[in-house]
């Protein structure tokens, strides 16, 4: 159904929102407020959604997205939002997630954005056709893959990891199948992580040996599905990242920050919130993201996590760390209470039940760090209901040009 439509605000999800005839609210990507627009509606899982089909009057806000494959790309949705607005609608959901929760706001938030063409770690579908191989992402809310050579948030040294690969694709995934392709470069090293099945026979193992040398990789690896852990084909060494003080061999596709530039600001804001505290429990700690940059003279630091190959490479290197699903076995809050400060970093649905425990707990600092706003201010609302403030709040945006927005917040006891 057309209809015209004035866009009176921006969803959580990045989609510009007007109110049909009957009040309803309809969701349309690439609309922002201040558009007027005619639009194709329609339903979805009981929700009304709308396709532009013409702007009719423009947003002072809008401006010309800088890629040429925004609006086909699935991977940026945000583009087309000027600075100030985009700043502003990135601010403006994180403080409307803590005022649903009742959380208090600080007075102390800061912000900060980081740059496009920092992105160094990457995972790009593919497809080997009859008319060439095609290496990009999915268009949006489709299974097509674009070519997105150009693409403007990586790196160089991942476009040239991409490049490079692109030639040998054909002789690893037969024609008309589909491979991801995770690539990653921290620390002057880059490695590729395959998601899929490969060719069988000479002729794919010396286009992986070659690729290896050619494009000077550190190793490849191997998964046939996702979630499962990748195993190492080839390996010219190990992938040596370094955190801090620590320097540790990661898993093959480990999980890194998507930027050097965010990790540093994650960790500028975890150290500066630990401040002088001297026992710290580093929960959900990872690869050490935050051990490493917190390990010092006089700190006391136990590090945990459910990923044992994290675990096994921390203890390697001498932290005292064990293996712990946080989700199943929780630090109860007498293990807690003797800590100055805990730190977490938990996946996406936040840390649930362990957070109950810390709210239990006399631990009189908490950094919590998280990469969704509505699953930290629903934990956050226990901490604030058990005496604890948020004292500081850091919103930084890693993930341009998408509606997703990590946050760092020091809750402190009353």
């Amino acid at each position: 159904m057309k209809q015209k439509l004035s866009i009176i605000d921006v969803g959580a999800n990045g989609d510009g929102v007007a109110k049909l005839g009957n009040g309803e609210s309809v969701f349309i990507p690439h609309a922002m407020t201040g558009d007027v627009v005619e639009a194709e509606t329609f339903i979805d899982k009981k929700i009304h959604r709308g396709k532009i089909l013409n702007i009719l009057e423009k947003s002072p806000s809008r401006v010309v997205a800088p890629c040429q494959h925004f609006g086909v790309c699935g991977g940026c949705s945000l583009q087309h939002m000027g600075d100030e607005f985009y700043k502003n609608f990135k601010r403006h959901h994180v403080l409307d997630a803590l005022a649903k929760n009742n959380i208090k706001t600080p007075d102390n938030i800061k912000q900060i954005h980081i740059p496009h063409a920092t992105r160094r770690r990457a995972n790009f579908a593919c497809m080997s056709t009859r008319d060439g191989v095609v290496m990009g992402f999915h268009e949006r809310k489709s299974s097509n893959i674009l070519n997105v050579p150009d693409c403007l948030l990586i790196t160089d040294d991942v476009r040239r990891v991409m490049e490079g690969f692109r030639a040998y694709l054909p002789m690893l995934a037969g024609q008309g199948q589909k491979m991801d392709v995770l690539i990653q470069c921290a620390d002057g090293l880059c490695e590729i992580g395959l998601t899929g099945k490969i060719l069988e026979g000479w002729e794919a193992q010396q286009a992986l040996s070659e690729a290896m040398s050619v494009i000077g990789l550190t190793r490849i690896s191997i998964r046939a599905r996702d979630y499962e852990p990748y195993k190492i084909l080839m390996a010219e060494k190990s992938f040596i990242k370094k955190f801090g003080l620590l320097s540790l061999n990661l898993a093959a596709g480990a999980f890194l920050q998507p930027s050097d530039e965010g990790e540093r600001a994650l960790v500028d804001c975890v150290v500066d919130g630990v401040g002088n505290s001297a026992r710290i429990a580093d929960l959900f700690c990872g690869n050490g993201t935050f051990t490493g940059a917190l390990m010092g003279a006089g700190k006391e630091l136990l590090a945990i996590d459910s990923a044992k190959e994290c675990i096994d490479e921390l203890q390697k290197a001498g932290v005292q760390a064990r293996t712990q699903n946080l989700f199943k076995n929780l630090v109860k809050e007498d293990e807690l209470s003797i800590f100055d400060c805990v730190v977490l970093d938990p996946p996406r649905a936040g840390a649930g039940e362990q957070v109950g425990e810390l709210s239990l707990s006399s631990v009189p600092k908490i950094v919590y760090v998280s990469c969704n706003p509505q699953s930290f201010s629903r934990d956050g609302a226990v901490l604030q209901i058990a005496g604890y403030a948020l004292k500081t709040l850091t919103i930084i945006d890693q993930f341009i040009w998408s509606p997703h927005t990590e946050v760092v917040g020091v809750w402190e006891k009353a």
